[in-house]
């Protein structure tokens, strides 16, 4: 029996959140949408495992022009580019760091839309 990856997907816009897992096949297996202050935390444990996250990220500059894996010297960078999108970056930075928080030892991966 094959397992299918669980695979989060959060979009932070400056007045929204939205998170949504996809299933292997690439359905939506559960979605919530929150403002930016809502309690990601109780939807995330909402969701059950999750195999992968991906975060949508506003602005990566020139260096993060594709997928690049989330760890502390790419969280850092990506907060050194805030003044490219000050309405937008703060949100994905803060979902970054809540979802992060809430599931430490789960791959990340971040998006840009530039």
């Amino acid at each position: 029996m094959a397992v299918l990856s669980k695979i989060l997907v959060v979009n932070a816009g400056s007045s929204s959140l939205k998170l949504r897992v996809l299933s292997g096949a690439d359905e939506v297996a559960a979605s919530a949408d929150l403002d930016p202050e809502g309690d990601i935390k109780a939807a995330i444990e909402g969701f059950g495992e999750v195999h992968a996250v991906g975060h949508r990220i506003v602005h990566g500059g020139d260096e993060f022009s594709g997928p690049v894996l989330i760890d502390p010297a790419v969280r850092e960078r990506i907060g050194a580019l805030t003044d490219l999108a000050p309405l937008h970056q703060p949100k994905s930075l803060a979902a970054l760091d809540a979802v992060t928080e809430v599931m430490p030892g789960v791959p990340a991966v971040a998006c840009s839309s530039t």
